[in-house]
């Protein structure tokens, strides 16, 4: 009885083994039950996917370094490669402030000439100080006033007008000889508005002294004038400066000569009465015997 059981039992076991197999294997096919669940994922974590393409794995050895070649000599620049360097641009200048320039070689020097001083004398900026008499001169017309200064009877008595002159180191003999002609013609043309004569005579020379004193001075002038009035009239401008008041032939004369004279002195002085008397009324004043009215 116990052999039958036994035996029956281990062919039913038998049995069953076979058919389990058949029957897991229908599962998986049918897709009921999953093969292996704990290890299926797993293995299909670990399985590669065949639709990603294989990434190369580095190698975890010394890289090895290819063989180094010799750079291939380029045809041509690229067209758009610049043929040079670009130049870097000079900084700007700063407003108001002149860019320096090359400066040019000087040229060869020249021999100075002289050059003409311009007007006469006339009392701008740049002439000299004034002296104590000028000051006085100009300060009596401006007390007085032009009309009364420049008066053919203001203070009468002979006065000299001394002229010198220097001129132009090129000047011609044709040219200087027209200016003392000029001056000289003075003595005819220097006239009032009614006709009245101004100058009483003119004389002139050249420096002939041999002191060494003349101070390049070439050609003088004495111009004698019957009053202070008629030198006043005459002389005009600076002290002088209405042309109702100063004489137009003598403004025009140094306007002619300015570009020819490089320096003019002129001094006055006027002669004491005495001087100027008539001798026989002076020999008559003087003669014994007779008195002399006193005041």
């Amino acid at each position: 009885m116990t052999v039958r059981y036994w035996r029956t039992m281990a062919g039913r076991k038998a049995a069953g083994a076979g058919i389990l197999p058949r029957v897991v294997l229908g599962a998986v096919l049918s897709g009921v039950v999953p093969v292996m669940g704990g290890i299926a994922p797993q293995a299909r974590a670990d399985a590669p996917d065949a639709s990603v393409a294989p990434t190369p794995t580095t190698a975890t050895g010394p890289a090895v370094q290819p063989a180094p070649t010799a750079p291939a000599t380029p045809a041509a620049a690229p067209a758009t490669a610049p043929a040079t360097a670009p130049a870097t641009p000079a900084p700007a200048a700063p407003s108001g402030v002149a860019t320096p320039q090359a400066t040019p070689p000087a040229p060869a020097p020249t021999p100075a000439t002289a050059a003409p001083t311009g007007p006469l004398p006339s009392g701008g900026p740049d002439a000299p100080e004034l002296g104590e008499e000028a000051r006085a001169v100009r300060l009596q017309a401006a007390q007085i006033g032009l009309r009364a200064f420049t008066a053919a009877g203001f203070h009468p008595g002979k006065v000299r007008h001394i002229v010198l002159m220097r001129f132009l180191p090129t000047i011609t003999d044709a040219q200087r000889a027209e200016v003392v002609r000029r001056f000289m013609a003075l003595a005819r043309l220097s006239r009032r508005d009614n006709g009245q004569q101004v100058i009483a005579s003119i004389e002139t020379g050249v420096q002939m002294g041999g002191e060494g004193v003349d101070q390049g001075f070439e050609q003088g002038f004495i111009v004698t004038f019957n009053s202070e009035g008629d030198r006043n009239y005459y002389v005009g401008k600076p002290v002088v400066t209405d042309p109702a008041y100063f004489d137009p032939a003598h403004e025009a004369f140094k306007k002619f000569a300015a570009p020819y004279i490089i320096g003019v002195l002129v001094f006055d002085y006027a002669l004491p009465s005495h001087q100027v008397q008539h001798p026989r009324r002076a020999a008559a004043l003087t003669r014994p015997g007779m008195a002399q009215q006193q005041g």
